[in-house]
């Protein structure tokens, strides 16, 4: 089965880790990923493993009530208990993570409550960069990535395709495009806390089916296509109006996402509650 490269470019980092789950090419997946990965690389090490770790909580992989320690993640992560450790504080600080004496972290559960909240300040800052995007200018600069996105959510609905590997697809996807518009807008606290932010992926579409699963791409893909006609045209009120109604969607679920949430806390990777006590592993 052929890919184009834009398919493969946004490749799951998911399928390195459960390859038998997997229906696409995994070795071509893999070499694309890698490569995207080499070309965005942050300098720091332990930037690099917070974003990593921030991404796995945020998209469900890692779940709510996970244990997490030092040797269980080094080894996950294939990097030394150092970063990690680092990377952990942080997290805990953006209250994603919770410490736990003698006993490492835990990922934070939240309230249907705390969701809604998280939902709302999402929608308003992620409207805030798009308008800014739109008002901003310098579209071109940037086409070529957001029409990346486009196509390959359009090849995945082209295919109807709503299994677990698609929908992990287009979860990166979907972070990519919004990452991208947040460049556009040129305010560099607005991106962290974006960053920062809960629910940067909503795990939503893992509580569907495949049918609703491809449904739910067409509805977002319909939305994101608004929002780059009126970026693209330098609408900034227009831009902020379709971005905080799309990113207001998952209000309305959030007793699904809630379930769904509790549901994924069931599975976890082998290994990441290790005691950190358990292992001799280098720390430098």
């Amino acid at each position: 089965m052929q890919f184009n490269n834009h398919f493969l470019m946004y490749a799951n980092f998911r399928v390195e880790l459960h390859p038998q789950s997997c229906d696409f090419p995994i070795n071509e997946i893999k070499e694309a990923t890698n490569c995207m990965q080499s070309r965005s690389a942050p300098s720091s090490n332990t930037e690099a493993v917070t974003k990593r770790l921030r991404h796995l909580i945020m998209t469900g992989e890692i779940s709510p009530g996970d244990r997490l320690t030092e040797v269980g993640l080094a080894r996950l992560l294939d990097v030394s208990r150092t970063p990690v450790r680092l990377a952990l504080a942080r997290l805990e600080q953006e209250d994603l993570v919770q410490g736990e004496p003698h006993r490492g972290f835990r990922v934070r559960r939240f309230t249907i409550e705390e969701m809604r909240e998280i939902i709302e300040v999402r929608a308003t800052l992620e409207g805030m960069s798009a308008r800014l995007a739109a008002e901003r200018g310098g579209f071109q600069q940037y086409e070529d990535e957001m029409m990346r996105c486009i196509a390959i959510v359009d090849e995945l609905i082209a295919r109807g395709d709503g299994g677990e590997s698609a929908r992990n697809v287009f979860i990166e996807v979907n972070v990519r495009f919004h990452a991208t518009i947040a460049s556009m807008a040129g305010n560099s606290v607005l991106s962290r806390r974006l960053e920062e932010s809960p629910f940067r992926a909503s795990p939503l579409f893992h509580a569907f089916t495949d049918e609703e699963a491809v449904e739910g791409f067409a509805t977002s893909q319909f939305d994101h296509k608004r929002i780059v006609e009126a970026i693209r045209n330098g609408e900034g009120t227009r831009a902020e109006f379709a971005m905080r109604e799309h990113a207001l969607v998952p209000l309305g679920k959030a007793e699904l996402i809630f379930r769904n949430l509790h549901r994924l806390s069931q599975k976890t990777f082998p290994g990441l509650g290790e005691s950190d006590t358990e292992s001799s592993d280098d720390e430098s």
